[in-house]
């Protein structure tokens, strides 16, 4: 399989702001297949907020493998996220801001299996991560972990830290945000990645469709994998980035 790890799908008339693009999963998929995707991710598009019901329902009509990362924005019922869980849910989607509110969900996503997306770097929220990778919880960073896209990432000391965190943990971060930081750093950052944590600990998401004014462009789904083999250049890491690790991370199977 080739696994494309955060992937959005929506109706457009669900938008809250204006329209930009349909998102259905049926045009998702088609965009997928043609460039030898095979399974998917879908994540929640920040526009949505907190209620997962789009996801789902999108979800329900796929065609392809998927797996779900819904919203986790406030403490659920155990019997909610086993519903999730039994619709295809692998993981939550989360802000590491504080523990305490969601301590007894985070104990049931424990118990399910479920690992943890962070949207928000790591900066600033070390202890509260250490503490969540020693109760057992997995821990997925998109974005490169937020890192600092201004600054040299061989002297970035947000992408040190998300770096001396995973090294050695139950920590994936995700080769994603094209559009969103220049494609020179995000080369450089992926090399510091792939030598400090090997393939083994890196994912790829497209994002697509990109529907944000935050892009500076809308590329294409092609132009989002040939993104990927610019920062990854190695057939084979890259390969193990597209299937290996993230088949192992979502529950795939080959």
């Amino acid at each position: 399989m080739r696994i494309d790890c955060e992937v959005h799908a929506f109706r457009q008339e669900v938008r809250r702001a204006t329209p930009v693009i349909d998102g259905t999963l049926e045009r998702l998929e088609s965009a997928a297949r043609g460039c030898a995707i095979t399974g998917l991710v879908l994540v929640q598009p920040a526009f949505l907020h907190g209620d997962p019901m789009e996801l789902f329902t999108q979800a329900s009509r796929a065609q392809m493998p998927v797996r779900l990362v819904p919203p986790l924005v406030q403490s659920l019922a155990p019997a909610v996220m086993e519903k999730w869980a039994r619709s295809g849910a692998v993981g939550l989607a989360v802000t590491l801001d504080d523990r305490d509110p969601l301590a007894e969900s985070f104990e049931a996503a424990l118990q399910l299996g479920f690992h943890l997306e962070v949207s928000g770097g790591v900066e600033g929220r070390e202890g509260l991560a250490e503490s969540l990778l020693a109760d057992g919880h997995r821990l997925v960073f998109r974005d490169f972990g937020l890192a600092d896209g201004t600054r040299d990432p061989i002297w970035d000391p947000r992408l040190e830290r998300l770096l001396a965190l995973a090294e050695g943990a139950e920590v994936w971060v995700k080769l994603s945000g094209i559009g969103r930081v220049a494609d020179g750093w995000a080369k450089a950052a992926a090399g510091r990645l792939l030598k400090r944590l090997g393939p083994e600990q890196l994912l790829w998401g497209s994002q697509w469709p990109h529907v944000t004014a935050a892009h500076a462009y809308a590329p294409t789904y092609a132009q989002t994998l040939d993104w990927l083999e610019e920062l990854v250049p190695d057939d084979d890491a890259r390969g193990r980035i597209l299937s290996a690790t993230p088949a192992a991370l979502y529950g795939f199977r080959n």
